[in-house]
């Protein structure tokens, strides 16, 4: 257990560093090529720049998508951490930023018809932070301690909105707690953001 910890937290450092250093870089200077586009009349000129940052756009997808592949690992695709984990990093992905995880207590004694419910509950939690949160960091903790299961989907953004919407992912995550006997809140951050609750008896 000890090597499996320290491996990867190798990964996730080797990450992180490529997710700060490599992709923003390279995402900066892709940004720069493009402020200069306006500043020539040349075609061919244009034609250059254009070509070299749809080159470094492509470098970029393959950096994240090597980020998204150390992140992941090699873990029990079955198991809480396996089933949640490429969730959590395919919302950063899309956000452009590197989720904070935490996984603590006995979670590979849960029963797999609750670990699909929970993983179920999580993708619908991600997708709607991508959607319509705006968020710049996600924490995502799966916590199961005195026989209470509970996860926690944190961001930055805009903060819960009032108006109704045609999306039905609240209403199926609070039936899915309230099938369980839990509960499922979604309140404000402050200064501001949102957390996503869902708790439910293990």
């Amino acid at each position: 257990m000890g090597l499996e910890q320290d491996a990867t937290a190798d990964r996730e450092r080797i990450a992180s560093r490529l997710q700060d250093v490599v992709a923003g870089r390279l995402t900066a200077v892709s940004r720069r090529l493009d402020a200069i586009m306006p500043f020539t009349k040349d075609a061919d000129v244009q034609r250059r720049i254009g070509d070299a940052a749809a080159e470094l756009d492509t470098i970029i997808a393959d950096v994240r998508t090597t980020i998204l592949e150390l992140q992941r690992g090699d873990g029990d695709r079955d198991s809480v951490e396996g089933q949640v984990r490429p969730l959590a990093l395919n919302a950063g992905q899309q956000l452009g930023c590197t989720p904070r995880l935490v996984f603590d207590g006995p979670l590979d004694t849960l029963a797999p018809a609750l670990v699909g419910e929970l993983a179920a509950v999580a993708d619908e939690a991600l997708t709607n932070l991508v959607r319509h949160a705006y968020a710049g960091t996600v924490d995502v903790s799966v916590v199961l301690t005195d026989g209470t299961l509970t996860l926690e989907v944190r961001d930055d953004g805009v903060g819960p909105n009032d108006e109704p919407t045609e999306g039905k992912g609240l209403a199926d995550m609070l039936a899915r707690a309230e099938s369980l006997g839990g509960t499922f809140t979604v309140e404000p951050n402050e200064p501001m953001g949102t957390t996503v609750r869902w708790s439910v008896p293990a």
